[in-house]
């Protein structure tokens, strides 16, 4: 939970106003991979410049802060050739569960995992993907490299 507003204890007979409603707005900026939330009272004209959001707000996130979570390993750095921004999907070989799947930025990325093991990585998109099978995962300190061509 990102928003929650207490009320106002003054009386009012708009029981909306009394009850801190609002709304929010979700912006994406694609190009940063950005993410920034907005919560505005009600009645409020964004247009105005003295316009003001809640206290607090608005909040901006990183794409990859939806995933917090702190590796435990990672998988070597993939240095991709072939294609742009490709899709990477990380699976764990154990459980055969999807880890997670992004589009990264530009042409290289360090898959983090958050147990020790082996892992498929797909590259690509349909049509022009390759799987990589089996690749162990390696410590958080250490430095390895796979080169991929797609």
């Amino acid at each position: 939970m990102l928003a929650v507003a207490n009320p106002s204890p003054e009386e009012n007979h708009d029981k909306l106003t009394t009850r801190a409603a609002g709304f929010g707005v979700v912006r994406f900026n694609c190009k940063s991979r950005e993410i920034t939330v907005e919560c505005w009272p009600r009645k409020v004209d964004v247009s105005d410049p003295n316009a003001r959001q809640y206290p607090g707000w608005p909040i901006t996130i990183k794409q990859e802060d939806n995933y917090g979570k702190k590796p435990a390993a990672y998988l070597p750095c993939l240095e991709i050739t072939g294609q742009q921004n490709p899709v990477v999907q990380v699976i764990d070989e154990e459980s055969n569960e999807i880890v997670y799947t992004i589009r990264i930025p530009g042409n290289t990325y360090r898959p983090k995992v958050f147990k020790k093991g082996l892992y498929t990585i797909k590259i690509g998109e349909k049509g022009s993907q390759k799987v990589l099978r089996h690749v162990h995962s390696i410590g958080l300190n250490e430095r390895k490299t796979i080169r991929v061509q797609l």
